[in-house]
């Protein structure tokens, strides 16, 4: 009986060119990524938390039912609100450079902490500079600051509805 050679698989084989086209696997070629086309929009925002009572949390979820807004848009509108309305006012574009600087503490301590909650919202630069500017003017930290400038924007609401 005789013995069929067995090729090793281990061994390239060479193959002459001008064999039919397409009878060998072309080596595979990597397609570039789409170029995208849209800069990422939340990288500028800037993370800004504080502690809020049940009180202005359960109205600042009535606000976001009610006008539409997220969370976010709520923030953005109360603080650039309570800003206009501060005496003097705050200016609404303030130059660059400061809002990455710490939202100030508040001036006493809350008398029960437990009672708050921790939100965050992603504020917009120039809205962040403006809530600094704010804390800064009426001497407030970020956690008296914001909840008072929320309030102050759920009263205009109320008023709003109230005259319509």
């Amino acid at each position: 009986m005789a013995r069929r050679r067995t090729t090793d698989p281990r061994q390239v084989t060479f193959q002459p060119p001008g064999g039919t086209p397409g009878s060998l696997a072309q080596p595979r070629t990597r397609r570039p990524a789409p170029a995208r086309t849209k800069a990422v929009r939340w990288t500028d925002l800037i993370n800004t938390g504080t502690r809020l009572d049940e009180d202005t949390i359960e109205r600042m979820n009535d606000a976001v039912e009610d006008t539409g807004l997220g969370l976010q848009g709520v923030w953005e509108e109360a603080i650039n609100y309570y800003c206009d309305r501060l005496d003097p006012a705050i200016p609404a574009e303030l130059p660059p450079g400061t809002e990455k600087d710490p939202v100030p503490r508040p001036s006493e301590p809350a008398a029960d902490p437990d009672s708050l909650t921790l939100i965050t919202a992603r504020l917009t630069p120039n809205t962040r500079r403006r809530l600094l500017s704010g804390c800064h003017q009426e001497k407030l930290g970020g956690q008296e600051f914001i909840p008072a400038a929320l309030n102050a924007w759920f009263d205009h609401l109320n008023e709003s509805d109230a005259t319509s």
